[in-house]
């Protein structure tokens, strides 16, 4: 059994970021998504997978050519214009085998039990079983309504809290027969929660499987820093060996750097004298923490600096951008690649600044 792996979309909810790093290859724990998203293929039992590219395909390619996959199979389907989830899942087709597949949406990070889930379809009559998790706000999320045979019984988009009859949504994780794909039009723009789902979900043959396992969509920057912070901690995708405290022996570290697990330093980086990291961060290769700066709950992409004097606290700071000397960036601020945030500015309030913009010294103050 293979896989379709939806990672063709342009990541718009994580920008200024997803300009230059496709939202499948941001890091969590200095390890691109997409590992992540291999290993749960892998537990699942599966032979392969297919990716539905469309943006940014290169750097996923990259990651993947050269690797040593284990006997799992690796194939490419780019689409040359957008095709939505279901036209991305039939633009795949040529590279299956006629048998049934799994579906995974590219920004699910899920600790399901895959196997259990494909387990749970072949039992039924169901051509779609679509995996399920409960959220705390069913408010936030459309909703899915399943009767006592597990079997889909209606979507509830976004109810407002009076209508709410149930706390569980779509987890983006699906196995489907081949047949569903006979359902799909080729050559345009499909949903397959739109178009698809509603059809098999009147004709009774769309069932469900809910999972209690961990779960998070990684597309909006407060999302993605927690769950960076939810793989440091342990909640998720730990492996063989994993440490809370992760600092690369080519890290240079000055007196009185103070490093507070959990936490994950690349190679080639310098802590200057007086720095602190914080717990929950994650430095990527060839970043730089100057002297008695402060990175806290955030995320520094490769080749980051933080100058002197210099707090960075729950911010996703992007490609080679630079914070100045003295500056604040808090707040689920996101600094996009190659950005200078100038002396003495402080940036809240989710501040989003986009790649290559030069912010002069205080001129933002929040």
């Amino acid at each position: 059994m293979k896989a379709i792996v939806l990672v063709g979309g342009q990541g718009s909810r994580l920008r200024p970021i997803t300009y230059h790093v496709p939202k499948a290859m941001v890091p969590l724990r200095n390890r691109p998504f997409m590992g992540y998203m291999f290993d749960f293929l892998k537990a699942g039992e599966l032979s392969g997978a297919v990716l539905s590219l469309g943006y940014l395909p290169d750097p996923i390619k990259s990651y993947f050519d050269g690797q040593d996959l284990e006997g799992f199979s690796i194939d490419y389907a780019v689409e040359d214009r957008p095709l939505g989830t279901a036209g991305g899942i039939k633009n795949a087709e040529g590279y299956l085998d006629g048998e049934p597949l799994v579906v995974v949406n590219g920004d699910v990070l899920s600790g399901a039990n895959l196997r259990e889930a494909i387990e749970t379809h072949e039992a039924s009559d169901a051509l779609a079983t679509i995996v399920l998790t409960s959220v705390e706000d069913p408010t936030a999320y459309g909703l899915v309504e399943v009767d006592h045979d597990m079997i889909v019984r209606r979507f509830l988009e976004k109810p407002a809290a009076d209508e709410v009859t149930t706390n569980l949504i779509n987890a983006g994780i699906y196995v489907m027969e081949p047949e569903v794909l006979a359902m799909i039009p080729a050559g345009r723009e499909v949903s397959i929660e739109r178009e698809i789902f509603p059809r098999l979900q009147a004709e009774g043959r769309l069932g469900a499987y809910v999972s209690s396992s961990y779960w998070r969509d990684i597309g909006t920057p407060r999302s993605y820093l927690a769950a960076s912070q939810d793989v440091l901690s342990g909640a998720v995708g730990t492996g063989e060996g994993f440490e809370f405290m992760k600092v690369d022996p080519s890290t240079s570290i000055a007196k009185g750097v103070k490093v507070l697990p959990p936490v994950s330093v690349a190679a080639d980086c310098t802590l200057g004298s007086g720095a602190t990291i914080g717990g929950r961060s994650a430095l990527g290769r060839g970043c730089v923490v100057g002297e008695g700066a402060v990175v806290e709950g955030s995320v520094l992409f490769d080749g980051a600096e933080v100058e002197p004097g210099a707090v960075v606290r729950g911010s996703v700071i992007g490609p080679n951008a630079r914070v100045g000397q003295n500056a604040i960036v808090r707040g689920l601020s996101v600094l996009g690649a190659g950005c200078v945030v100038g002396e003495g500015n402080v940036l809240d309030q989710g501040v989003r600044i986009n790649p290559g913009v030069v912010l002069p010294p205080r001129s933002i103050i929040f």
